[in-house]
């Protein structure tokens, strides 16, 4: 079931608050004693997490049957309360509060990303990209102090043709290896440029092209196409910026559904759209190519 991620609300201190209790007294009573637990719960009370949501930015996850099932929070560099149900750990939505955190943290100007660990969450956040520079002591209470380094947030921005032409081509060429004639790349940028409908987005380093996505709305669904990011600049959470860059367009124009396919064969980015609120839904993908509108050249 896909997942959304906001901004938490003072309507959500309840929520939280017993998520984190649930996740200390479960996931981190394996790793410290009562003492440390029982001190830690106490600074998550609901009217503790209404204090906390005045001076940080604290973002919930939230499954339509569930309610809040995750929260986490960004307090200028540092990453605090990161907790996930108990019963909902390891599917993927701890990583995807991560993603957005992230994401605001780049764009605040945060170059260097902190997050104090518990020994519990060390794993996570290794596999996160996160590496422990230091251990720090409270009685016997023990935190491991964990950074990672942001790339900058590299612009995203409208496609220009004589800008960006060849470069897209290539990329394009070099991530998907397009091998039918309705999917050159030359023939669908014209076809997406006579739309003319400004959901062709890329993103830039200095002047090279390093990623693109386009979209596409008819009144009512959305769709995203041609997620692409250049081999170097992959896992730096660029893709990520694209798919919102791309939301944020469709939710401006009144979209009410987002859609996107993945072809057989490519299952692995299963996991990044996931990580991102999309859910596999039970349908038939059907298609149909309108040869005479197809290129021959």
């Amino acid at each position: 079931m896909p997942t959304e991620v906001r901004l938490a609300q003072t309507t959500d201190a309840e929520g939280i608050s017993q998520v984190i209790l649930a996740a200390l007294h479960d996931s981190n009573a394996r790793d410290y004693p009562a003492d440390v637990i029982a001190r830690v719960a106490s600074n998550f009370t609901p009217d503790a997490v209404l204090a906390l949501l005045q001076r940080r930015t604290v973002l919930v996850a939230v499954l339509q049957d569930e309610g809040i099932v995750a929260t986490a929070a960004l307090d200028g560099n540092v990453v605090r309360s990161v907790f996930v149900n108990p019963v909902l750990q390891g599917q993927g939505i701890g990583r995807l509060l991560m993603i957005e955190i992230e994401l605001r943290a780049r764009e605040a100007g945060v170059t260097v990303l902190n997050v104090p660990s518990s020994l519990t969450a060390e794993p996570f956040y290794t596999k996160l990209g996160f590496h422990t520079v230091r251990d720090v002591y409270h009685g016997n209470e023990r935190t491991l102090v964990m950074e990672k380094a942001l790339s900058s947030r590299h612009p995203i921005g409208l496609y220009r043709d004589r800008q960006h032409r060849g470069q897209v081509i290539a990329l394009w060429q070099a991530a998907f290896g397009y091998d039918t004639a309705h999917n050159m790349p030359a023939l669908a940028i014209d076809k997406k440029l006579a739309v003319n409908d400004a959901l062709f987005f890329v993103a830039t380093d200095k002047k090279a092209v390093i990623g693109t996505i386009l979209a596409g709305y008819d009144g009512h669904r959305g769709w995203l196409y041609s997620v692409a990011v250049h081999a170097d600049y992959r896992r730096q959470g660029l893709g990520a910026s694209l798919v919102r860059h791309a939301e944020q367009a469709l939710i401006a124009l009144g979209c009410m559904k987002i859609n996107l396919q993945v072809t057989s064969g490519n299952e692995a980015v299963v996991g990044f759209y996931e990580a991102l609120g999309y859910g596999a839904e039970p349908r038939i993908s059907m298609g149909k190519k309108i040869v005479e509108n197809i290129s021959k050249d």
